[in-house]
């Protein structure tokens, strides 16, 4: 016995002797207001490299965590200031602390657009749960909607229905400042399309988020966080683009903040329009067995007009020097238009023609989003207490209508007959939530966080088809809908944070109780949901040595059915496909590990493992009738997959920053879906984003940006390979208050990609055709006085808002 113990002693004992220091401290103004967002560089000597980059946070405090025994230096920067110098600083042999104490900087003896100290952080940062993209730092997403943003990211993918995944990875739950939004992937895909990506300040990535965020989704948590700006008096910004691709687009935007030492008053506004052409050719084959029944050979070309105006906003009123209550809300009000045609051949099993048909759809909806939230943070005193409350409510109204016509024909061309149908529907979403928050700073390097969060949901939909009959409309009710959802989750989370020397222990756990209803008002059918369920999260991370790194992470996750999966309502997607809902759709239950080696934060290799009980997919279904074909959410069982990442980020010369991250997965399966077997174990995936910056003057910089993805499979879907090339020209204008950005996307024009489906007795294959290349140009200018003043503290809470019905 005693053997084991010595080995473990053994082990244990670098972990528990080796140095293990921290350096923080806090950086004002000459009126001793603390600075925020102020760039602090940390330099290990004799190394020359930058080893640690931190920002001061609303109280202008810093800090550089688990550093080994070693001599530093650092440097605070923020624009418009003089930068200051602190050297002579040393982690001793045994654990130490050393503060800094109050950095002061000094306005700079020349004018705020002659400042030459450009501060700045990395593209890419990773930290402990997260990775976090600061969108400014790439000038190729000037011009740029939030979609298009989200393509560009490492590990992101973007289908052409707005199916969001990560590292191959579906149920990726996408939030802004730390609301989920609620909606269904065609309603975000909308939304994102119309928010321009010079709202967006940074992005958060985490494959597996702490149990103080919300369980939901599956494949991680993708998170927008908008700009705000925090310096006094009239402060703001206007941008401008204009650009052509097959169709010309354009968007606008203004930003207005006015700040003094007792509230700040920001709005964003933007408005949007946008026409894309999605052109395809599908070939449907349909089987009995292995023989050929018949087959559908259709050309489809659709048009996409999108105008939106979005505006958000709020108040912060700081009611003490540790209080602050604030008041925000948004709105989102848009025009949608999507007119599909299509033109389909009828084979029979010995491609003889049978028919033919000209369909046309146009599907017309004018949805209306907004959110109000009302916020109260407290941090009684400097040492990390604090606690926040926070109250939100979000409406989506939407009346979408739908006019499909089909005109039918014969093999010799002759006019057989037509069929008009219109499809009226309203859906409306209620959603209320409200959470408290708690943190609690420990001895020893220590942190613990814990919280109560509640949240209701209330859903409306009503759908009526009508089959036009000459000048009358007949109301079909065996095709109509009338119901109405409800989904309360109430939970609890507490999280802790400790620096055990060259070991640092993150842990969580939360509970959430789900309790879901539904009827529908035709046929009086109802479900009814109930679900306890607990996630747990570890992270842990050992520094092995001045250079090198390892992280292993763990988590339980759950991605629920989006509100419309749920509808058993058949909506026509064209003229012999049609999309209907499961109401027996069960929660994903999902499984994550992944365990990462950096070295000298420069390089990252990650290797994760994910397991899935009841996966959540959409799948293709061939009808009784042997001829349409239904798209319908399924529970596929036996889902688990495996990704490896290589991540490099540096600056090789000072002209040159690279972000280049190869990413290889594989979506196996060995299970069932919905009655028939599932056995497939799929092939690897390589996905490849590569985002290099050149520096050429002080006021021009380019930017190219290309990203390769090989074939990929999900379930019985398999999508071919792509290709896209990004480039980017900047020049900075107005003694840099001003620039001018150019943007050719898509250069190659190679985003096009072919697809095949193969299911129960039903074969397809298609092709896809994107025009997406396109140029353009975008102006935009900063004006205000520049300087900062005195900011309270203010952190989020708010994480409500996804599933909302399509």
């Amino acid at each position: 016995m005693k053997v084991p113990l010595l080995l473990f002693a053994a082990i244990l004992y670098p972990v528990l002797s080796s140095a293990q220091g921290v350096i923080k401290g806090r950086v004002t103004d000459e009126m001793r207001s603390p600075l925020p967002s102020v760039v602090i560089r940390l330099k290990k000597l004799p190394d020359t490299v930058v080893y640690k980059i931190e920002l001061t946070n609303p109280s202008g405090n810093f800090s550089f965590n688990n550093l080994p025994r070693g001599h530093y230096v650092l440097r605070a920067d923020l624009l418009g200031y003089q930068p200051v110098v602190k050297a002579g600083l040393v982690i001793g042999p045994a654990d130490s602390v050393t503060d800094v104490g109050v950095l002061l900087l000094n306005l700079s003896s020349t004018l705020l657009n002659e400042v030459s100290v450009k501060a700045q952080a990395p593209l890419i940062e990773k930290q402990i749960d997260k990775t976090v993209v600061h969108v400014e730092q790439n000038i190729a997403n000037t011009g740029t909607n939030a979609l298009e943003l989200l393509k560009k990211l490492p590990g992101v993918q973007v289908s052409s229905d707005g199916q969001i995944t990560l590292n191959g990875k579906s149920g990726v739950n996408i939030t802004i400042d730390g609301k989920t939004t609620w909606l269904s992937a065609d309603d975000l895909a909308n939304l994102l399309t119309n928010m321009p990506s010079s709202d967006i300040r940074q992005i958060e990535i985490m494959t597996n988020p702490s149990a103080k965020y919300d369980a939901e989704g599956t494949g991680g948590i993708i998170n927008l966080i908008r700009k705000k700006n925090n310096k006094s008096g009239l402060n703001g910004s206007v941008t401008g683009t204009f650009g052509q691709g097959y169709f010309s687009w354009y968007k606008s935007g203004l930003v207005l903040n006015y700040k003094t030492n007792r509230y700040n008053l920001y709005l964003n506004n933007s408005y949007g329009c946008n026409k894309g052409l999605n052109v395809s050719n599908v070939t449907s084959d349909i089987l009995n067995g292995s023989i050929l029944t018949a087959e559908q050979v259709s050309t489809n070309t659709g048009i996409t007009v999108n105008k939106a105006y979005n505006s958000s906003g709020g108040l912060d009123l700081y009611l003490s020097k540790n209080t602050t209550l604030t008041l925000s809300g948004s709105i989102s009000d848009r025009r949608y238009s999507n007119h599909l045609t299509s033109v389909m051949t009828v084979a029979d099993g010995h491609l003889n023609p049978t028919g033919s048909e000209n369909f046309s759809a146009l599907n017309a909806d004018k949805p209306l989003n907004f959110t109000t939230g009302l916020q109260l943070l407290h941090k009684p005193d400097t040492a990390g207490r604090q606690w926040s409350a926070d109250a939100d409510y979000s409406g989506y109204l939407y009346e979408p209508g739908q006019h499909n016509t089909a005109l039918n024909y014969d093999p010799s061309g002759s006019f057989t007959g037509q069929d008009k149908v219109f499809i009226d529907e309203s859906r409306t979403l209620h959603i209320f939530g409200a959470r408290v928050d708690y943190a609690q700073p420990l001895p020893g390097n220590g942190k613990l966080e814990t919280g109560l969060k509640s949240s209701y949901v209330k859903a409306f939909n009503n759908s009526t088809y009508y089959h036009q009959l000459g000048i009358q409309s007949v109301v079909d009710p065996a095709l109509g809908d009338n119901n109405i959802s409800s989904e309360n989750i109430n939970a609890g989370y507490v999280n802790f944070n400790r620096q055990f020397q060259k070991l640092t222990v993150q842990a969580g756990l939360r509970t959430e109780q789900t309790v879901m209803k539904g009827q529908q008002l035709y046929t009086n059918a109802s479900v009814d949901q109930h679900y306890f369920e607990l996630f747990p999260t570890v992270f842990l991370n050992y520094k092995l040595n001045d250079h090198n790194t390892v992280n292993f992470q763990f988590g339980r996750r759950v991605d629920r059915p989006d509100y419309h999966e749920l509808v058993p309502f058949r909506r026509p997607l064209s003229s012999t496909i049609y999309f209907e809902g499961n109401p027996n759709l069960k929660p994903d239950l999902n499984w994550h590990s992944e365990l990462t080696w950096s070295w000298r934060n420069r390089f990252f290799v990650t290797a994760a493992y994910d397991i899935d009980r009841n996966y959540l997919r959409t799948l293709y279904y061939l009808d009784s009738n042997k001829t349409t074909i239904t798209r319908r959410p399924t529970n596929v069982q036996g889902a688990h997959s495996w990704n490896v990442d290589f991540s490099y980020n540096h600056e090789p010369f000072k002209w040159l920053t690279t972000n280049t991250t190869i990413t290889i997965y594989q979506n196996l399966f060995n299970g069932s879906a919905d009655g028939f077997s599932l056995d497939d174990p799929g092939f690897a995936t390589i996905d490849l984003v590569s985002n290099n910056s050149f520096r050429c003057s002080d006021n021009l910089s380019a930017e190219a940006d290309f990203e390769y993805e090989s074939r990929r499979q999900f379930v019985g879907s398999v999508f071919g390979a792509y290709a896209t090339l990004n480039l980017a020209l900047k020049q900075k204008l107005i003694h840099d208050q001003g620039s001018v950005t150019i943007n050719a996307n898509n250069v190659l024009n190679s985003e096009s990609r072919g697809a095949t489906d193969h299911y129960q007795n039903l074969n397809q294959y298609g092709y896809s055709y994107f025009y997406t290349r396109s140029v353009s140009i975008t102006f935009s200018y900063r004006f205000g006085s520049g300087k900062l003043t005195k900011t309270q503290n203010r952190s989020g809470s708010a994480e409500e808002q996804n599933r909302a019905g399509n």
